[in-house]
């Protein structure tokens, strides 16, 4: 039966994560199309759902624990397939008030809902012996790179042949074939007498991100990953109005100003010759960017299914935490500066690679280093804390990012993001005697699952 059950949970949260995917690259691009032309309020979409998640995880991971993992696991993806049709309705409000709005309502409900990965992580805990836990926990990690790879590819092949507004509606059929799964093939993990349980131990709460950050090793541990992250998730939410400004623009005035707000709003007319140009160009957009970010999920599932393991214990989890934010800030750079590549996916896609590769060896290791510093009896507590300031952190990434690319220049957020990172690296550095591990044999870092 665990056997079975832990076939039905990997592949649930694959199709989950398959249609999230499809839907992370375009958000910005769909919110174009109903009307919004600031970049800032564009990079709000994605900063929502991450909000409204920060707040709500909690709520959940509680929730779980009384209740059971599938029913909130329905619960999360019925408000995941609410979400993605809500999305889809707002095409019927193309330009109107009502339809950005539709935007924004999708989003926040997603995010309310959105317990999808943390709940399957309680799962796993509740049907594997302490010994086989980590491998479970793999198998998640696993199913997240897999789904992620292969929504953006799927985002990009439908907006490409059958148009950008019926991305949501694509991946509501994912989400309808998740919630079927779940109710029809998953049993309930977690007895109501268990009162002594791993996985509630793992539940993020308020109170204990403030015992993890007070500290004085994991705080600075977990601040160091909340910057980490937040300087990725800025490039997460900008990097395809990025493509488009560079590559696809609205018009020929796009691509030479630095007041890309101006431009787009010149492009706005109710004529068929523009709106069709308009379509076409952020279709191109859109697929462009589908597939950069499954090259990116390839690296990071490269690395974390099958390198991380070796790196780490050939370097040790301080050097990969000292060279990821490096690799990170070459990645960032090679994507923000405006070079005329011969070949013009040359910045796109070497700095992309970099991303994943920076990203892939650093966030298994400072997990590891966060986990491995803690006590046994504080590991939930401490790793719940990180996990919810990652959340926090893809929210308040996006929203600098967007400020930056609106009101400074295109380039900006990933300067910004860039100089981030290597002030994390400077910090690794300045604290290595601090965060250096006891001289034990070096176990292989957790895989990393970031909260859906």
């Amino acid at each position: 039966m665990k056997k079975a059950s832990l076939l039905t949970i990997f592949l649930i949260v694959f199709i989950d994560l398959v249609g999230f995917g499809i839907v992370l690259p375009n958000l910005q691009l769909y919110g174009q199309q109903y009307g919004l032309s600031n970049y800032f309020y564009l990079t709000l979409i994605g900063a929502t759902y991450s909000f409204f998640q920060f707040l709500f995880a909690p709520v959940l991971g509680k929730w779980s624990d009384h209740i059971g993992r599938r029913p909130v696991l329905l619960i999360s993806q019925f408000g995941t397939l609410a979400g993605f049709l809500i999305l889809f309705m707002a095409n019927a409000f193309r330009g109107e008030a009502l339809g950005i709005i539709l935007i924004f309502t999708s989003r926040i409900i997603d995010g309310i809902s959105g317990g999808n990965i943390s709940t399957a992580n309680a799962y796993i805990a509740d049907i594997t012996t302490p010994e086989n836990r980590a491998k479970g926990m793999g198998a998640i990690g696993a199913a997240f790179g897999l789904g992620f790879v292969c929504g953006p590819l799927i985002g990009a092949g439908v907006s490409k042949f059958l148009g950008l507004q019926y991305v949501p509606l694509v991946a509501s059929v994912f989400t309808v074939a998740a919630l079927l799964m779940t109710w029809l093939h998953l049993p309930e993990s977690r007895l109501p007498s268990s009162k002594d349980n791993a996985a509630a131990a793992r539940r993020f709460s308020f109170r204990g991100l403030q015992h993890a950050l007070a500290k004085p090793i994991i705080g600075p541990l977990i601040l160091l990953f909340f910057v980490n992250g937040f300087a990725f998730a800025g490039m997460e939410q900008t990097l395809s109005l990025l493509i488009q400004n560079r590559l696809y623009p609205l018009t020929t005035s796009t691509a030479t100003t630095h007041a890309p707000s101006k431009a787009m709003d010149a492009a706005f007319s109710n004529s068929p010759q523009a709106v069709a140009f308009r379509k076409k160009q952020d279709s191109r957009a859109s697929e462009a960017s589908g597939v950069l970010f499954g090259a990116i999920g390839v690296m990071i599932v490269l690395i974390q299914g099958g390198m991380i393991g070796r790196l780490t214990r050939k370097y040790g989890e301080l050097s990969l935490a000292l060279a990821g934010p490096i690799i990170i800030a070459a990645g960032l750079l090679l994507i923000g500066l405006p070079i005329h590549w011969s070949w013009k996916w040359t910045g796109f896609l070497s700095g992309g690679l970099l991303l994943a590769i920076g990203s892939g060896i650093f966030n298994p290791a400072m997990q590891s280093l966060i986990s491995r510093h803690c006590d046994s009896s504080e590991q939930g507590e401490v790793l719940g804390a990180n996990q919810g300031m990652a959340s926090l952190a893809r929210c308040a990434g996006p929203i600098l990012a967007g400020l930056l690319f609106e009101y400074l220049f295109p380039g900006a957020p990933y300067y910004v993001s860039a100089v981030l990172c290597l002030i994390v690296t400077l910090l690794v550095a300045a604290n290595r005697r601090k965060f250096k591990l006891p001289a034990i044999a070096v176990a292989e870092p957790q895989s990393a699952v970031p909260a859906r």
